[in-house]
């Protein structure tokens, strides 16, 4: 039976140009839309559908105390193509679709939920009225996800320089200032902190208090705790829940005198998914990069030769073992906001202390899904997206120009002309569609391309 094939094409290496997240590199997929008859016998296309969405869903397994809606579907584009009633075998749509500012990222969060891109098309088409062919109207659906991934977050010093801040206990007895080095990490990085705690002899506390410092005050322990806060938009109302997602100790035991103690702390971090981390090790093993097949020693005519062992190379596939079409470089837990819900980190830093009361200080920090060795090189892609969004806004210029949506905000690209495939000896040759005359009905003649 004749119907449309649906194809997805890229206009360059990446179906994404741009950079999410930043405006100035004009965001947007450009694509073409190739639709092809599956046997090279014409149809009619009545009306084409394109639609591009943002599914959040949360996991199934959380439980609100209200009926939170466990998904939530934000559509960017939506249009209908109409196309002359001629038989056509094919036809080239180019789409150049907008992505939004605050377009969310592709993501898939084990613990809360997942977040991916669709690309849908529904193609509307009828066949020739013939003994052969039914006349009723048929649709053909296609779906691509779209990996989108966000420039924002870039574990830099010049976007996250450090952070130093002051604070006090609960109580005002202690002082502490820390500095953040580095307040934005990666998924697979180490977080370095650093901790002045003293007692606070300022005049802020009163005399009883200062008394209390004529025991011996220790500060027994400080622990770090990294946590997971998940953030849900229910009618206007913010449900939150938590998890911890690294938690460390560093034992201390040292008195609190008036110089206080100085404590520095590296708290390793990995939020990626294990399949795709031990992947990457491997990839970087030197035994797997240099390592040489055992020589082998022959004799030939009496002549020694050595070559080497021709050994067989054993792989073990690992598959994606989720229901969900996200790639496994996508199982990671990042800073991401949403429509739906927000996923966001917290350092907690609780001080244990003898003879005093305990107290906690918690500060915000950020992880990226760039790792430190791409991030030169994403630099420089970001500083060629903005050259090319200049030359993209002449290109666009000449047929109407790039216009912003008055109710959404967004951008809107104009509409570049299709080429159409009519039924005709042209096309037939031009798409290598070819039939053997020689029989009562004509057969195609299969050709590989």
């Amino acid at each position: 039976m004749t119907h449309p094939v649906i194809s997805f094409k890229p206009s360059y290496n990446s179906v994404i140009r741009g950079c999410p997240g930043l405006p100035d590199t004009l965001p947007r997929i450009e694509c073409e839309l190739r639709i092809r008859s599956s046997d090279g016998k014409p149809f009619r296309i009545d009306k084409i559908e394109v639609c591009l969405k943002t599914v959040e869903t949360l996991n199934s397994g959380l439980s609100f105390g209200s009926k939170s809606k466990f998904e939530k579907i934000q559509t960017h584009y939506r249009k209908n193509i109409m196309i002359s009633e001629k038989l056509i075998l094919g036809i080239d749509i180019p789409l150049t679709i907008a992505l939004p500012d605050d377009v969310k990222e592709t993501n898939f969060n084990p613990r809360f939920g997942k977040t991916i891109t669709l690309f849908e098309c529904n193609v509307h088409y009828t066949l020739p009225s013939s003994s052969n062919f039914s006349d009723g109207t048929n649709i053909r659906s296609f779906m691509q996800p779209v990996n989108v991934e966000r420039y924002t977050y870039l574990a830099t010093k010049r976007l996250y320089p450090p952070i130093t801040k002051q604070a006090y206990s609960a109580d005002k007895k202690f002082i502490v200032n820390y500095t953040i080095h580095n307040p934005c990490i990666t998924s697979d990085d180490l977080l370095h902190v650093t901790i002045d705690i003293k007692p606070n002899l300022s005049g802020t506390i009163s005399t009883n208090q200062r008394g209390l410092f004529s025991k011996k005050v220790k500060l027994k322990n400080l622990s770090y705790d990294i946590k997971e806060i998940l953030e849900v938009q229910d009618s206007h109302m913010i449900d939150s829940r938590e998890h911890i997602l690294h938690s460390t100790i560093q034992n201390v035991g040292q008195v609190l005198d008036n110089t206080g103690i100085k404590l520095k702390s590296d708290i390793r971090i990995c939020t990626k998914n294990e399949y795709f981390r031990q992947f990457e090790s491997c990839m970087q093993e030197p035994s797997f990069l240099y390592k040489l097949p055992e020589r082998e020693t022959k004799y030939y005519k009496g002549k020694e030769r050595t070559g080497f062992l021709v050994e067989e190379t054993k792989t073990k596939l690992i598959s994606n073992k989720s229901d969900s079409l996200i790639p496994f470089q996508y199982h990671t837990a990042i800073t991401t906001f949403g429509k739906l819900f927000s996923i966001d980190y917290v350092l907690y830093m609780r001080f244990k202390i003898s003879n005093g009361k305990d107290f906690e200080l918690k500060h915000r920090i950020d992880i990226s899904p760039w790792p430190l060795v791409q991030i030169k090189y994403i630099e420089q892609i970001i500083d060629e997206e903005r050259e090319t969004a200049r030359y993209a806004k002449q290109f666009y210029e000449n047929f109407g120009g790039i216009k912003r949506n008055k109710i959404s905000g967004d951008l809107e690209y104009p509409s570049l002309p299709p080429v159409i495939y009519f039924y005709d000896e042209e096309n037939l040759k031009k798409l290598n569609i070819f039939f053997d005359r020689s029989h009562k009905t004509p057969r195609r003649i299969p050709i590989i391309e």
